[in-house]
């Protein structure tokens, strides 16, 4: 019980009840019932009020100003009987249907035999389906009492009609039922292109991924790294920020593509519509850039991250925030529970793998605090008379920024591709020969392995030379240097340069001026050493 110090003047052209009604209507979503399953408390009550949502909320009113000597007679089963009755009207949450609550409201002076009456108006276990109530509503003393400690209630509805009962009363103008302009429903569009884009992406992933995919399609850190994810030491050091744009792109596996898809769903059909297609897909590069930007700054430096999550984390966030444009009912309750739905499981660390995989929640938390920010300016920009939020021309401006910004992703990440595409079909470094006679008694081994790998053919080429076979000998040599463009920036310009000393001495006898070709580079490079003596004793480097 709460004792408040200001009463409310005496005199009044209607009952406090009837104002408590129309505030509730005009401020909390709710309307005069029209469900035919509470006839019964509309005819033990003034007014009976109902608000759908997820849950369905039934406030039954009984005006002791009015008649001094009314009371709420029905009974706590009874009760209970109809808020089952009135089960189909709520709603479901993870395929679990939400209760109903029925709030019984006595307003007007307070009795002494009120409390023991309504005390027994109440839950019955933590997993009822109907969720009674009880509160005195005494107009005289300005107090409200109810018979729970349910913290939920309280803060709803107590807290409301306590400070209704010391305030001055609004005039009929404000309390007329706040109507919010909003768009036509439309089937979402941006969102399943976007989700199309991903799937694209992660097809190629698996297409033209370096080294095998293995359970749920999975593709290597080699793939992920060549295709654009991100990590601090590859974003700051060699300075590649195109992979704050290209690693939203990415996926580790088939079911982190199908989590995001899911979400990147449910956001399209709560939102898309909502806030239109501009801002939808602002929020999305919002979200995006967040994550990834918070993603290198506070994970270790090794560590690959990939995945649209920071942007739906955006776009849910986002939603949170925007709810609150809407009044009281069934749209912001909606888009509420749909945000904490996806933003509760995803910002706290309950889980810590997904199928094997950390989880990312530097990205969430980027993503989330990027769509929280542009909710903020929307909610303070959006007039309730516009359909759609204003300022559509910025939103489109940074979504074309956004797709113009893939660009140079695109070209950067088809560059890297390709050398560490090359790079994989190199011998690994645990593999490789520890001297070069461990290397020559190998090399045909290792030819047979890696047959783009230049070096194990400069070994086998100085081999046949020994033995006499300058014929083998060209054959290696210019095998390894076809190659060249590919791995000149993987490896030692020394292989190019004993691949064509190689080359030379395998054709100086028949062809001395295409030898002599051959050795002008490595004559150049060379000034001493093993090489450079094997081409000065056949006069491979004079003019």
């Amino acid at each position: 019980m709460t004792r408040l110090k200001q009463a409310q003047p005496e005199s009044r052209s209607e009952t406090f009840c009837t104002y408590l009604a129309k505030q509730f209507i005009a401020k909390k979503g709710f309307e005069l019932a029209r469900v035919p399953e509470v006839q019964r408390l509309q005819d033990a009550c003034e007014i009976v009020l109902t608000r759908s949502g997820y849950s369905f909320d039934i406030l039954c009113m009984v005006d002791r100003e009015a008649r001094p000597n009314a009371i709420f007679d029905i009974g706590a089963e009874e009760l209970r009987e109809i808020g089952r009755a009135c089960l189909k009207y709520a709603g479901e949450v993870n395929r679990r249907k939400m209760p109903v609550s029925i709030g019984v409201l006595e307003v007007g002076p307070r009795s002494p035999e009120q409390e023991p009456r309504l005390l027994h108006l109440k839950r019955t276990s933590l997993l009822a389906k109907v969720l009674p109530f009880a509160m005195i509503v005494d107009t005289v003393a300005c107090e409200v009492w109810d018979n729970t400690t349910n913290w939920l209630s309280k803060g709803l509805y107590e807290s409301f009609i306590e400070k209704l009962l010391v305030a001055p009363r609004e005039s009929e103008a404000n309390l007329a039922p706040t109507v919010v302009a909003t768009a036509p429903p439309s089937f979402p569009i941006l969102a399943p292109a976007i989700l199309l884009a991903l799937s694209a992406v992660f097809a190629a992933e698996i297409a033209f991924g370096i080294g095998p995919w293995t359970k749920l399609l999975q593709p290597t850190i080699t793939t992920l790294v060549a295709l654009g994810g991100v990590s601090g030491s590859l974003v700051l050091q060699p300075s590649e920020w195109y992979r704050l744009f290209s690693a939203p792109f990415l996926h580790v596996d088939a079911g982190h593509l199908a989590m995001n898809a899911i979400g990147l769903f449910l956001a399209g059909r709560a939102l898309e519509s909502l806030i239109g297609r501009a801002w939808f897909g602002a929020l999305y590069v919002v979200g995006a850039l967040g994550g990834t930007s918070l993603s290198v700054l506070l994970n270790p430096p090794s560590i690959i991250s990939a995945g649209a999550s920071g942007a739906i984390m955006g776009l849910f966030a986002a939603m949170l925030v925007l709810s609150m444009h809407f009044p009281a009912g069934l749209i912001r309750t909606r888009l509420q529970l749909d945000a904490f739905y996806v933003l509760l499981p995803s910002l706290l660390p309950l889980a810590s793998a997904l199928q094997g995989h950390k989880v990312d929640y530097a990205a969430h938390f980027g993503g989330a605090i990027g769509g929280a920010i542009v909710g903020v300016v929307l909610l303070g920009s959006w007039s309730r008379n516009e359909a759609l939020p204003g300022l559509r021309q910025i939103a489109g401006a940074i979504g074309i920024a956004g797709v113009i910004a893939l660009a140079y992703p695109a070209l950067s990440v088809l560059r890297g591709y390709q050398g560490m595409a090359f790079a994989s079909q190199l011998i690994p470094s645990d593999k490789f020969p520890k001297t070069s006679a461990d290397m020559r008694a190998r090399a045909a081994e290792l030819i047979a392995q890696y047959p783009h790998d230049p070096r194990p053919r400069f070994s086998r080429a100085a081999d046949l030379l020994d033995s006499n076979d300058p014929v083998g000998a060209e054959r290696e040599a210019r095998a390894g240097l076809a190659e060249e463009d590919a791995w000149r920036s993987l490896l030692s310009e020394h292989v190019g340069t004993g691949l064509r000393v190689m080359l030379a001495i395998a054709i100086y006898r028949d062809r001395p001026e295409a030898a002599r070709s051959t050795a002008r580079t490595a004559c150049a490079t060379l000034k001493d050493g093993p090489l450079r003596k094997l081409l000065d004793e056949r006069k491979l480097c004079g003019t």
